[in-house]
């Protein structure tokens, strides 16, 4: 009630509360995925927001992994501005240049999910939001998260139960 925010480009955002509190549906009003039953919204023309849902959402599961990736973008600026091709990208994600060419089907879980993630961030956006990112990945995927969220040049958005993650990343 009342609840009023404006993100500003350095934040790192943790949103914490009890299972049904409606941490995910906060995040659904804030994608416009949801709409507010009284205020609103406004969500910038240049804002590009990119959200890891809990639920890996779309995924083509005929697809070698690199063909998942370039459906999204054959190249991705980084934060200092080079650009890098998905498979670069792949390799700082942990995909060797053999797993990239693994069909998606016979991806483990965790690889699933970390090529999901990926994807998402091919999408160049300029606001995270991340329900649950630390979910079902391992702790080498987690390091490399954390360092991309590090550099990232924009607010992030977390929802996480992992309070190591949120001291570690989140500034609010």
């Amino acid at each position: 009630h009342g609840f009023s925010y404006t993100f500003q480009k350095d934040d790192r955002i943790g949103v914490i509360g009890d299972n049904g509190a409606g941490k995910t549906t906060l995040l659904n009003l804030i994608i416009e995925k949801l709409s507010p039953d009284k205020g609103t919204v406004h969500v910038g023309d240049t804002v590009k927001i990119a959200y890891f849902s809990q639920q890996i959402e779309g995924m083509n599961e005929s697809l070698r992994a690199i063909e998942y990736v370039k459906e999204t973008a054959e190249f991705v600026s980084t934060s200092d501005g080079h650009k890098i091709s998905a498979s670069q990208m792949m390799e700082t994600f942990l995909f060797s240049s053999t797993l990239q060419w693994t069909p998606i089907n016979k991806l483990s879980g965790g690889e699933k999910r970390r090529l999901y993630l990926m994807k998402i961030l091919m999408e160049s956006p300029n606001v995270l939001v991340l329900d649950e990112p630390t979910n079902d990945i391992d702790i080498d995927t987690l390091n490399v998260l954390e360092s991309y969220i590090d550099d990232f040049k924009g607010p992030v958005i977390t929802v996480s139960h992992d309070r190591y993650f949120l001291d570690r990343i989140c500034n609010k």
